[in-house]
């Protein structure tokens, strides 16, 4: 166990609210675009069931750009019932967070960066299309059961505070922004305390090295909320204290702050858990297998 002093305290804090700020405004604009569009929700179900097939493929696509925005994003839209379980677990399998970025600042070489990419590219598609198709095949049609959409109207307060729709609209994902990104914001400065009294040599000590069953660990480590998750995975990647299966099984796990969004959105517990195993599942079995192929 590590201690902590003031200066430290306030590096974490300072950290955590970087990390917050680049998620809020992606978050700003999806409550925006959801305000602004939940009127006419009724009449775009129809054409949104039309692309139903290619969501897992858009959210795989979505996921690979280095912003953890974007898996909180999926996470709220999954919450209102707009996207399906295997498209949002499809979102966190492809997420790299700061995967790319650090490989970049750690001259990796481009070979490793692309096999990464493709690897969860292939990964998510694969397993979002998969679920979407057998454990989530009953899961209602997105945009088809408003009853369990989350309710952006339940003050009604904020909701009469400007006569003009459009401006409360705008109030309403502001609020909506500010609730989710201090949430955001608690949870990540408490989890960054907890590794830095833990200290990154305990956790390296953790690992299984040589083992196949190595991606067991990082994966877990990947579900710990927060950006210096994926920075973690990736530094021991490219420092050869984890392999290549490994990193990917921890990456696809780790979502940045959308298990939080998730867990803050969405009202039913066990969907919330239902999502979180199953991408556990195919993050820790895809490193495994590419473990025991590539050593």
């Amino acid at each position: 166990m590590e201690s902590l002093n003031w200066h430290t305290v306030l590096h974490l804090l300072e950290h955590t609210a970087l990390d917050t700020l680049k998620m809020a405004p992606i978050l700003l604009a999806v409550y925006l675009l959801l305000e602004l569009l939940e009127p006419r929700l009724a009449r775009l179900q129809n054409r949104a069931a039309k692309f139903r097939a290619a969501e897992p493929l858009a959210g795989t696509l979505l996921g690979c750009i280095p912003q953890c925005g974007f898996s909180a994003a999926a996470s709220s839209l999954y919450a209102r019932g707009m996207i399906g379980g295997g498209t949002l677990i499809a979102v966190f399998l492809s997420t790299s967070d700061e995967a790319i970025p650090v490989m970049l600042a750690n001259m990796a070489g481009l070979g490793q960066i692309l096999a990464l990419i493709a690897a969860k590219i292939v990964l998510a598609a694969a397993a979002g299309y998969l679920l979407q198709y057998t454990v989530f095949r009953k899961e209602p049609q997105p945009m088809a059961t408003p009853v369990e959409h989350v309710h952006t109207h339940s003050c009604t307060c904020c909701k009469e505070r400007f006569s003009s729709p459009i401006l409360n609209s705008i109030w309403q994902a502001v609020v909506r922004t500010v609730q989710v990104s201090l949430f955001v914001l608690a949870f990540l400065f408490a989890i960054e305390l907890v590794i830095e009294l833990i200290g990154e040599d305990s956790l390296q000590r953790l690992l299984l090295s040589g083992s196949i069953f190595q991606p067991l660990v990082t994966a877990l480590i990947g579900l710990i909320p927060g950006c210096g998750t994926s920075v973690l995975i990736t530094q021991l990647f490219v420092g050869g204290s984890i392999g290549f299966g490994s990193a990917v099984a921890g990456l696809a796990t780790g979502t940045g702050v959308g298990y939080l969004v998730l867990a803050k959105e969405c009202r039913n517990p066990a969907k919330i858990a239902k999502i979180i195993a199953l991408t556990y599942l195919c993050a820790a079995v895809s490193g495994m297998i590419l473990t025991a192929i590539w050593g």
